[in-house]
């Protein structure tokens, strides 16, 4: 914004000239785009004495009909906008966005326009500038030029319900100088030669430096320069009549026309002024309407001039539109009287009483034929006298509640479209953004709980959806629905190994086994998921106890096959492989005991044949080396110290080369070889984790990220190498209730299951 040094006087108003210049060569008409305009005679309350600069250049094969429409739709929407100079240039820009929208949505492909649209609002010294598209403004002040802008310039006008715009504020003094222009002379001309030529000393001359230096490009501009005036001559006995009185009677006088103002004119040459009379300088190239108290200057003696005579000032309009008002006011409510007078009177008719009485025997003392008294059914007519106003009450209530939903559906809107374009300003400033694209959001989530399917409050709420994740580093996947495993009472757990996936059940004690296709995105088996091992089950010279956790041994030390090893509570462990069968079709089952039994053991791992068991109750990782294909030998202590953080709160482990551990408060601690690992730390997350049920890593992977399943959160959170927060991926509500996950990033899956769902989403 430029401060100003100086006020402009009232009288003083900018001289405006417009210029086109297409294939080197300049135009005799400046084209429909560039405009300046004043108040017509009938405008809205507070646009009175503003004036309004508009450039539109339209990018496409444009028509002169097509300029006319949208100048037209822009400046009524305008001049008839109440509140803020701000909301006004707003509307006027919707609604050429969206008059533009339809045209090209009635053409083919390639007779649609893009539309740059640059419009600014004088009031006072205040000068409100708004850009939608590439077209730029320019300030010059002395020898100090600005030209407006912002990181990304706004999106052309036309391309979608929405007009995407930036608004600049700033202060106007005498010799300033304006300039709305085609993006493509700013690029051509650069800051440097705009400043030299926006200095010359009168429009014209302005107008003859732009179509020099930009002769390379196709370009519409507009100038407006604040001029200095010049001092007035020493006053004399015998004095020239003003520029108005010297007007040929065949001109009339300079009024707006009710259609906008035709294009600017370039400027005719001046005639040099008599030596003898010094006369005050008037330009004749294309102006606003001077103000209605202008400048007296010396009349000439030759010729005298009778002073007009002077008229009586009436009512402004304000004054007759609050007269009008009260009138209006005074007639209904003498109307209303009359009718609460008479529905009065026909209730007390028609209600039983003494009144009623008396004019009944009054009746029946005029003579008249006799005849029978009709039977009276007072329910009735009293059903009746309470029905109307009710039938009444509900007519109004119903009138109100509909054209008071309408009216609060497009406050909302109205609302939420500022809160963009606030959020929009600072693009650079995230956290100055949140608050407002959050206002967004809410607003326009109001205006859809009244009105469901309105697209304008749809396509806000998803843009500010769009901006929010985008700063939260959301990512929102689309999850498959793999296999329902109906709801649990504890958490299941997850192994994938290929195209194989297993499932447990602690609280159901079995083991499912699905297979999947070769995209990973569904399961071969039809009917019921096999069951390979399940509590109470006989293997060997026993049955299968309670099971714990699950996980993939590979080849690996002593280790001759791979594997899935299941843990039981009792520290029997169970290794089974399904591509082994014998000769009746029966995969591998085999039974063994551990060489010592954990205490407590939680979760299970592996890595180069070796198995690891977290125990909870020991405050320790066991680490069993193999023997064959099991593990009978006394296992080593992980930690040789205690770790730096009690087990007891642990929740579950993974391997990939280091040992990571997860807490119920949501840490995750990294060790190596025993040792415990700072420089792994979890931060620059969004939101805490709010409740953590499991972690995973991919063995195999070269990324190192962790993946922490936060239930609270409906999320999973990934980590860096280093701990740093990279993204939490979201799923609406498919992630509502989370158990278990897996993670294969060779194949870019990610594996949940999530209220006894197991589901299947693509990486990003």
């Amino acid at each position: 914004m430029i401060t100003p040094h100086r006020s402009i006087p009232a009288t003083i108003e900018p001289v405006v000239g417009a210029l086109r210049v297409a294939g080197g060569v300049r135009l005799e008409d400046a084209g429909p785009g560039a405009i300046a305009m004043t108040p017509p005679p009938r405008v809205a309350r507070g646009r009175e004495g503003e004036c309004l600069f508009v450039l539109l250049d339209l990018v496409g094969p444009a028509s002169p009909h097509l300029y006319r429409e949208l100048r037209e739709a822009l400046a009524q929407t305008y001049w008839s906008t109440t509140g803020s100079i701000t909301a006004a240039l707003r509307r006027a820009a919707a609604a050429a966005n969206g008059h533009l929208l339809r045209a090209n949505l009635r053409s083919a492909p390639a007779g649609r326009c893009n539309g740059h649209l640059l419009s600014a609002a004088l009031h006072g010294d205040d000068l409100f500038i708004l850009q939608a598209g590439s077209a730029r403004a320019c300030f010059l002040r002395g020898e100090y030029l600005v030209c407006f802008s912002r990181a990304g310039e706004p999106p052309p006008l036309g391309r979608g319900p929405l007009a995407d715009v930036r608004l600049y504020h700033t202060f106007v003094a005498q010799g300033d100088t304006l300039l709305l222009s085609s993006s493509t002379l700013i690029r051509e001309v650069g800051d440097a030669g705009l400043a030299r030529v926006l200095s010359l000393p009168q429009v014209p001359a302005v107008q003859e430096g732009l179509e020099q230096v930009g002769a390379g490009a196709d370009f519409t501009a507009l100038v407006a320069r604040w001029a200095v005036p010049e001092e007035p001559p020493p006053a004399r006995e015998a004095r020239r009549p003003s520029v108005r009185a010297r007007r040929e009677p065949s001109q009339p006088p300079a009024r707006f026309e009710p259609q906008p103002p035709s294009l600017l004119s370039r400027p005719e040459p001046r005639p040099e002024p008599q030596p003898s009379r010094p006369a005050p300088r008037v330009e004749r190239e294309p102006r606003l309407p001077a103000p209605r108290a202008e400048r007296e200057s010396p009349p000439r003696p030759e010729r005298r001039v009778h002073p007009r005579p002077t008229r009586r000032p009436g009512p402004t309009v304000g004054a007759r539109l609050a007269g009008g008002g009260r009138a209006v006011g005074r007639g209904m409510a003498a109307a209303g009287g009359w009718v609460a007078g008479g529905v009065s009177t026909l209730f007390r008719s028609m209600l039983p009483g003494p009144g009623r009485q008396a004019r009944r025997r009054a009746r029946a003392a005029r003579p008249r034929p006799a005849r029978a008294v009709p039977k009276e059914n007072r329910t009735a007519m009293m059903l009746v006298a309470v029905a109307i106003p009710v039938a009444l009450a509900i007519a109004v209530a119903l009138a109100y509640l509909s054209l008071g939903a309408e009216a609060r559906v497009r406050g909302f809107i109205n609302q939420a479209q500022g809160e963009v374009t606030l959020a929009q300003a600072v693009p650079d400033k995230p956290e100055e953004a949140r608050p407002h694209w959050e206002a967004a959001w809410e607003q326009a989530g109001a205006a859809l709980a009244l009105r469901p399917d309105d697209p304008v409050a749809t396509t806000l709420q998803s843009q500010a959806r769009t901006a929010l994740d985008l700063l939260d580093g959301i990512v929102r996947l689309q999850p498959v629905r793999l296999w329902d495993f109906g709801p649990g009472s504890v958490p299941r757990r997850l192994v994938v190994h290929g195209q194989t996936a297993f499932v447990l059940d602690p609280a159901g004690g079995w083991v499912a086994q699905l297979t999947l296709n070769p995209t990973g995105d569904g399961v071969i088996e039809q009917g019921d998921a096999p069951i390979p091992v399940r509590t109470g089950q006989r293997l060997g010279e026993g049955e299968v106890g309670d099971l714990v956790d699950l996980t993939w041994v590979s080849l690996g030390g002593e280790r001759q096959t791979s594997g899935l090893l299941i843990l039981e509570q009792d520290g029997a462990l169970i290794n089974y492989d399904p591509a082994w069968v014998d000769e009746g079709g029966i995969s591998r089952l085999m039974r063994s005991f551990l060489g010592t039994s954990p205490a407590s053991p939680r979760s299970i791992g592996s890595y180069g044949g070796r198995l690891y068991v977290l125990d909870t109750g020991d405050n320790q990782v066991w680490r069993y080396d193999a023997r064959g294909d099991t593990y009978p030998e006394r296992p080593d202590r992980y930690f040789v110290a205690p770790p730096p953080k009690s087990l007891a709160g642990a929740l579950d482990m993974a391997i990939n080369g280091h040992v990571y551990i997860l807490y119920r408060d949501g840490s995750v601690l990294q060790f190596l070889q025993g040792e415990h690992q700072p420089a792994f730390n979890v931060h620059g997350l969004p939101d805490n984790i709010v409740q953590a049920v499991a972690l995973a890593v991919d063995p195999d992977g070269d990324r190192g990220a962790v993946y922490v399943a936060d239930r609270g959160g409906r999320r999973v959170v990934v980590l860096g190498p280093d701990g740093a927060f990279q993204a939490q991926l979201q799923a609406d509500r498919a992630f509502d209730a989370l158990e278990a996950l897996a993670v294969d990033e060779a194949a870019r899956r990610l594996y949940v299951v999530s209220g006894g769902t197991l589901l299947a989403a693509s990486l990003p």
